[in-house]
C-alpha cells in the first residue's frame, strides 16, 4: 500500500462550483503503511452531542393499507408479490420519483457508481416481523437528496407485525443528514448509525471542516427511543479536517452499513469516508471498518502498524464507492466498489483476529477487474447484494457496461469456504444482453425456495434527466439457469442500497421480501412467494 501525490481527477457534481474531487489514493485489502504516527482524531464514548438533540419521542399505532399485486404471477412468472402498505407516521419517507433522481450526478444518478446511504434500513425479526428505521423526508428535495439532507431530520423506527397488517413509529429523538446504519441484537437492543456536526464545523466556503456531519457516530438503546441510550459513540470525525488523518464526511461518495457479530460481541460498522493525509492536504476517500464493544461502545483500536488510518481495516479500498456486509459465525464479508487500489469489484473477508492484528482480510478477491485509469472516478459498474448460501459459498449480483453493448446485470458465484480458493469466483452468468441506450440498474437477489429471485430495474439513458425506473425480476436455479423470462413489475419500487431479505417466521415464513418507501411517503413491504 502507498500513499500517492495529491493526485485529482474527477468531479461527482458537474453543475457545483465546490464540486467534490476525489483523488486517486492508497489502500487495497490492507497491508503496510509508510505513515510515521498514530492520528490523534478523537475516538470516544459520549452521551448524545448537542447536533443530536433527544426531544421526548413518541410512539403511534396505525393499520396497514390495503395489499395490492405487483404482478400476476402463474406458470410464466412462477412467483406472486404483493405490496403491503405500511402506515409509518410523524414524517415523510424517502420516495424513489420524489427524492433519488438527482440531475447534477456525473454519472448520472440511476448508473452512479457512487452508493447512495439507505434513507430506511429494515431488521428481519426472528418471528418474522420488521422493525424499519428512516430519516425524514418531510423537506426532501433537498440537494443532492439522494446521498444525505441538507439540514438535519429525525430518525424514526416503524416496527410492523409479522402479518403485516399494523405498524408503531416511534421517534428516535436522533437528528442526522445521514443514515449509515440500523440492526438489533438477540437481546432486543437497537443499534444507529449516523452523522452529526463536528464542534470544528465552518460556515466558511471552501473550508474543509465546512461539512455538514463530520463526525460518525453509533448508538446503543435498550428501546426503539434513543432519548436514553445505553451509550452513543464517536467513532471518528471530531477534528479539524486540515490537520494530518483527519478522518470525517461519513458516507460521501459511498453509503454505511452496520451489522452485529452474536460470536464475538461486536457491533461491526462499514462506511465511506473522507481524509486528508497530510496537513492542509487533499481529502482523500475510502472505506472504513471498525468494531465497537457491544456493552461500552468503545471502538476496538485495531494494532500492529503504527497507524491505524491510512492501512488495514481503517483505509480499505480506494476509493471505495459503495459498502456491503454480512455477518456470518463471527467473520464479516464485505464487498467494496474500488476505483483506484484495488481497481475492482471486491469481495473480502474479515475476522476480529486479523482486524486486530492489522493484516486485516483473511480474502481479498475481485469478482469484477474494472478497465480503465486508476481513480477517475467513473467505474461504468453498480455494486448489487450477495447473499451466504447453504454450502459456503456466494451469490453477488452487480451491473456493468464494459465489455457489454450497454449496461447488464452478472450473477456470480463465489467461493467463501475453502481457504486455499476462499473469494474465488466459480461462476458466472449475464442476466441482460440491453442494447442502445438501456441500461441496467440496481441488482438484487435472494434465495426463494431452492432457487434465486434477481430483480433489478432499467433506465433510458438517452436523456440524464429521465425519472423513469423500469423493474423486473426473474428466477434463476442454483446452476445459474433462468427458469422464466424478465417479469415486468408494476407498482413497485426499490432502495438501490437495501437488500432484499428472506422472512424467517410466521405467515410469510420464506418468502423473500423487501421494503421501500412510496408516492404518499410512507412504508411499502412487498412479499415475493412461489406461485402454487
Amino acid at each position: 500500500m502507498f500513499k500517492p501525490s495529491g493526485l485529482v481527477t474527477g468531479l461527482r457534481l458537474a453543475a457545483l462550483g465546490g464540486a467534490l474531487l476525489l483523488g486517486a489514493c492508497g489502500g487495497g485489502g490492507g497491508g503496510d503503511s509508510n505513515s510515521a504516527s498514530n492520528s490523534s482524531s478523537s475516538t470516544t464514548t459520549s452521551s448524545p452531542s448537542t447536533a443530536t438533540p433527544t426531544p421526548t419521542p413518541t410512539a403511534n399505532a396505525c393499520p396497514s393499507g390495503t395489499p395490492v399485486t405487483a404482478t400476476p404471477g402463474g406458470s410464466t412468472a412462477h412467483f406472486t408479490i404483493v405490496s403491503h402498505p405500511v402506515c409509518a407516521t410523524g414524517g415523510k419517507v424517502f420516495g424513489l420519483a420524489a427524492n433519488f433522481f438527482d440531475d447534477r450526478f456525473v454519472p448520472a444518478a440511476p448508473v452512479s457508481n457512487y452508493g447512495f446511504p439507505n434513507p430506511l434500513i429494515q431488521y428481519v425479526n426472528p418471528d418474522g416481523s420488521l422493525d424499519i428505521a428512516w430519516l425524514d423526508y418531510t423537506a426532501g428535495g433537498a440537494v443532492p437528496s439522494a446521498s444525505g439532507l441538507a439540514a438535519l431530520a429525525h430518525v424514526f423506527i416503524t416496527h410492523v407485525s409479522a402479518d403485516l397488517s399494523t405498524s408503531t413509529t416511534t421517534d428516535t429523538g436522533i437528528q442526522t443528514y445521514r443514515l449509515l446504519g440500523f440492526t438489533r441484537d438477540a437481546a432486543g437492543n437497537y443499534y444507529l448509525a449516523f452523522n452529526v456536526d463536528s464542534t470544528f464545523k465552518s460556515s466558511v466556503s471552501g473550508n474543509a471542516n465546512n461539512v455538514n456531519g463530520n463526525e460518525f457516530h453509533v448508538a446503543r438503546s435498550a428501546t426503539a427511543s434513543f432519548a436514553s441510550p445505553v451509550w452513543n459513540t464517536t467513532v471518528f470525525g471530531n477534528n479539524d479536517n486540515t490537520t494530518k488523518d483527519s478522518p470525517g464526511n461519513p458516507g460521501e461518495a459511498g453509503s454505511g452499513v452496520l451489522g452485529f457479530d452474536a460470536v464475538n460481541g461486536y457491533v461491526v460498522a462499514y462506511v465511506s469516508h473522507l481524509m486528508a493525509w497530510d496537513i492542509n492536504g487533499t481529502r482523500h476517500q475510502a472505506g472504513i471498518l471498525r468494531l465497537l464493544n457491544t456493552s461500552t461502545g468503545a471502538v476496538q483500536t485495531p494494532t500492529g502498524l503504527s497507524n491505524i488510518w491510512e492501512a488495514g481495516s481503517g483505509w480499505f479500498y480506494s476509493h471505495n464507492f459503495d459498502q456491503r456486509l454480512i455477518i456470518d459465525n463471527g467473520t464479516y464479508y464485505t464487498l467494496a466498489h474500488g476505483d483506484a487500489y484495488s481497481r475492482q469489484l471486491g469481495f473480502s473477508a474479515f475476522t476480529p483476529t486479523s482486524y486486530q492484528n492489522f493484516t486485516a482480510t483473511t480474502f481479498d478477491q475481485s469478482y469484477w477487474t474494472i478497465p480503465g485509469t486508476q481513480g477517475d472516478n467513473t467505474t461504468n459498474a453498480q455494486t448489487g447484494q450477495f447473499i451466504k448460501l447453504a454450502n459456503g459459498s456466494f451469490a453477488i449480483t452487480h451491473t456493468t457496461s464494459d465489455t457489454r453493448t450497454a449496461r447488464d446485470v452478472r450473477l456470480v458465484i463465489a467461493n467463501g469456504s475453502t481457504a486455499q480458493n476462499a473469494g474465488v469466483t466459480t461462476n458466472s452468468i449475464w442476466l441482460t444482453a440491453n442494447t442502445g441506450t438501456t441500461q441496467a440498474v440496481t441488482p438484487k437477489i435472494a434465495q426463494l425456495a431452492s432457487n434465486f429471485l434477481v430483480t433489478w430495474g432499467t433506465w433510458d439513458s438517452s436523456s440524464r434527466t429521465n425519472h423513469t425506473i423500469k423493474w423486473y425480476a426473474q428466477l434463476v436455479d442454483q446452476n445459474l439457469n433462468p427458469l422464466n423470462t424478465p417479469t415486468a413489475l408494476s407498482g413497485v419500487e426499490f432502495v438501490a442500497g437495501l437488500p432484499l431479505f428472506t422472512f424467517p417466521a410466521g405467515p410469510n415464513q420464506g418468502a423473500v421480501g423487501w421494503v421501500s418507501g412510496n408516492a404518499g411517503g410512507s412504508i411499502t413491504v412487498n412479499v415475493v412467494q412461489v406461485s402454487p
